[in-house]
C-alpha cells in the first residue's frame, strides 16, 4: 500500500504599490543612500560646518519632507472644512503656532527635555508612517494573505522599541544602570520575537490555506521591523543618530505625498490650489529646505543658538502633530480627501487597468 502527499504550491504575488520601479526607488533604495551618507560622515569625507549638517540631515531630505505637511493648507476644500468648526480651526491653525513657541522657549530653558520629547515623538511618527504604508500595501478581499491590523502594529512597535532602547542607552544612560538596561532590552527582545513570530505564523497559515503571499508587502514589513536597527549596530551621536532611518522615512514621505499631489489635483481639481499643484509642492519643499539651513547657518555662527535649536525642533514637532491629523483615516473627511487619490495613483502607476 502506497500513499503520496502532495504539497500545496505557494502562490506569490508582486502587488507593488506604485509599480516596481517607483517602489524600489523610493521605498527600498533609500537604504543604500542612507548607508552611503552615513559612511561619508564616518570617513570624514564631508567637510565640517554646514555641509556636515546637510549630510546629517540626509542631504536635506529632512527639511524637504516638511513641506508637504504645509501643502495641505493651500487646498481650498481643506481650508473650508477646517475653518467651519472652531475646534478644527484651533487644531490646524493655532496649535502649530503654540508648539513652535513652546519649543523655542524650551530650547532656552529646558533643552534636555525638549530633545527627549522630540526624540520620542519622532520615533512614534516613524513607526506610524511605516504602519500606514504597510496597510496601503495590502489588498483585502482578493485572496491575499493579510495579517490583522493589531498584529501588524504590535510586531512593528515591539521590534522598534527593542532597537530604540539602544539609542537611549548610548546617548542618555551612557553605560549607567547596565543591569536595568539588560533586563529591559531582554524583555523587549522577547516581545519582538513573539509578535514577529505570530505575524509570520499568521502569514504562513493563510498561505497554507491557499492565500497568495504579497512579496513587496512582506519586504516592506521586514524593512519596517529592522528600521531602527542602526541604533544597535552603527556608530552615531545626537546629530547623526536618525540619519539611516531618517533618509528612509523622508524619502518615503516625499514620494507618497508627491503621488497624492500628482493625482488629486488633476483637471478641474487643480483650481483648488493657488498655483500649479506640483509647482507649489516643489516650492514649499524648497522653501523649508532653504529656510531651515539659513537657521542652521545662523546657529553655527554662534548667534541665538538656544532659541534657534528650539525653533528647529519645533518645526519637526509641528510636522509630527500635523501628520497625526492629516492622515487620520478614521475621520471621514481626511479619508475621502486622500485615500481615493492614492488608490487611483496605485492603479495607474502599477499599470493596472
Amino acid at each position: 500500500m502506497t500513499s503520496s502527499v502532495q504539497k500545496a504550491e505557494v502562490k506569490f504575488k508582486f502587488a507593488w504599490m506604485f509599480g516596481r520601479t517607483n517602489d524600489i526607488l523610493f521605498y527600498f533604495a533609500p537604504i543604500v543612500l542612507a548607508l552611503a551618507v552615513y559612511y561619508a560622515l564616518e570617513s570624514n569625507l564631508v567637510a565640517a560646518g554646514l555641509m556636515t549638517v546637510i549630510a546629517a540631515n540626509g542631504l536635506g531630505l529632512n527639511q524637504l519632507h516638511l513641506g508637504p505637511s504645509w501643502y495641505f493648507y493651500f487646498d481650498k476644500n481643506n481650508q473650508e472644512h477646517w475653518l467651519s468648526d472652531k475646534k478644527r480651526a484651533i487644531m490646524f491653525y493655532v496649535v502649530p503656532i503654540i508648539i513652535l513657541l513652546v519649543c523655542t522657549v524650551m530650547g532656552v530653558y529646558q533643552p534636555g527635555l525638549l530633545f527627549l520629547l522630540t526624540t520620542l515623538w519622532g520615533m512614534q511618527h516613524f513607526i506610524q508612517q511605516n504602519f500606514g504604508i504597510l496597510a496601503l500595501y495590502h489588498n483585502h478581499n482578493c485572496g491575499e494573505a493579510v495579517v490583522s491590523r493589531e498584529l501588524q502594529q504590535r510586531s512593528l512597535w515591539a521590534s522598534s522599541l527593542f532597537f530604540c532602547s539602544f539609542y537611549f542607552e548610548r546617548l542618555m544612560l551612557k553605560g549607567q544602570h547596565a543591569t536595568g538596561f539588560l533586563i529591559v532590552v531582554s524583555v523587549l527582545a522577547l516581545a519582538a520575537i513573539f509578535y514577529c513570530g505570530l505575524y509570520l505564523r499568521s502569514l504562513r497559515q493563510q498561505v497554507k490555506d491557499g492565500a497568495a503571499l504579497n512579496v513587496p508587502a512582506l519586504l516592506f514589513w521586514f524593512v519596517s521591523v529592522i528600521y531602527f536597527s542602526p541604533f544597535a549596530f552603527a556608530k552615531y551621536n545626537e546629530m547623526t543618530a536618525f540619519l539611516i532611518p531618517g533618509v528612509m522615512h523622508w524619502s518615503q514621505y516625499m514620494f507618497l505625498n508627491y503621488m497624492l499631489a500628482k493625482y488629486k489635483y488633476e483637471g478641474e481639481r487643480a483650481k483648488l490650489m493657488p498655483l500649479h499643484p506640483l509647482l507649489l509642492f516643489a516650492l514649499l519643499a524648497a522653501f523649508l529646505f532653504v529656510f531651515s539651513f539659513f537657521l542652521y547657518s545662523v546657529k553655527l555662527s554662534g548667534h541665538y543658538v538656544q532659541p534657534l535649536v528650539g525653533f528647529l525642533f519645533g518645526l519637526s514637532n509641528v510636522h509630527y502633530f500635523q501628520d497625526a491629523f492629516l492622515w487620520r483615516f478614521r475621520e471621514e473627511f481626511q479619508r475621502q480627501s486622500i485615500l481615493p487619490y492614492i488608490k487611483r495613483a496605485r492603479l495607474i502607476e502599477s499599470g493596472k487597468p
